[in-house]
């Protein structure tokens, strides 16, 4: 398992279900009380402890898939489009966004037509078929990303990017089976609600900050992309 792996989809899908796991360990405590009597409070908590764990690290890694796909399709593709035309990557090509100097902007068109040999859009080119332009630098960045993929740091931001990315998908899915829980308790009570609530919020807070990093770590991976590409982050 590599390092992006096991960082950007294995991790957020175990930190994903820890929350809910340890909600039914809890409910757990209510269902064997007779066993907590017989067994000791202490050997207990270790049970439940090492069986959630490994509950964890087992479902986690199953449930990677589902959360990846949850975020892409609740997340990823509204902010950024299924095709890419609005990836940060994309947007910094573009001339109307005025998000890079023209120098640069010419400094990269010149690398990718020595290295790929594909003409960047020009500005009048630009403005007469924006979704012709839109595909060729959604085609040139792809190329970029495969002559760059062996930098360290580049990847490092892309792993940052898609555990962000990824934990969306997984808080999702957590928030729904937090909230199917406490409807259950209405009618069992299994929990004491505080814990029910302790674990919503934090799962919204988290799933809060992740949203807003998300679109920073995509600016900020294509920003270093074309810094590594021209090799202008030696300057």
């Amino acid at each position: 398992m590599d390092k992006y792996t096991r960082v950007a989809r294995v991790y957020p899908a175990i930190i994903g279900v820890l929350p809910v796991f340890i909600l039914l360990a809890l409910c757990m405590g209510e269902w064997l009380p007779k066993y907590r009597e017989v067994a000791g409070n202490v050997k207990w908590i270790l049970w439940m402890i090492g069986g959630t764990s490994l509950a964890s690290l087992s479902v986690g890694y199953l449930a990677s898939e589902l959360f990846r796909e949850t975020s892409k399709w609740l997340f990823q593709y509204p902010l950024f489009k299924k095709d890419e035309t609005e990836m940060p990557t994309t947007k910094m090509l573009l001339w109307q966004n005025a998000v890079i100097s023209p120098a640069y902007h010419k400094l990269i068109a010149n690398k990718v037509k020595a290295t790929f040999g594909i003409k960047l859009p020009t500005p009048e080119e630009e403005q007469s078929d924006i979704s012709k332009a839109l595909k060729t630098i959604v085609d040139v960045v792809s190329q970029i990303r495969q002559y760059c993929r062996g930098d360290i740091i580049l990847r490092q931001y892309n792993i940052e990017f898609g555990f962000c990315r990824n934990y969306l998908g997984a808080s999702v899915w957590d928030i729904l089976v937090i909230i199917g829980l406490g409807f259950a308790n209405v009618l069992c009570g299994w929990l004491s609600w505080w814990a029910i609530f302790l674990a919503l919020l934090i799962q919204l807070l988290l799933m809060f900050c992740c949203f807003l990093v998300l679109e920073t770590r995509g600016w900020s991976y294509a920003k270093y992309l074309f810094a590594t590409f021209t090799g202008t982050y030696n300057k």
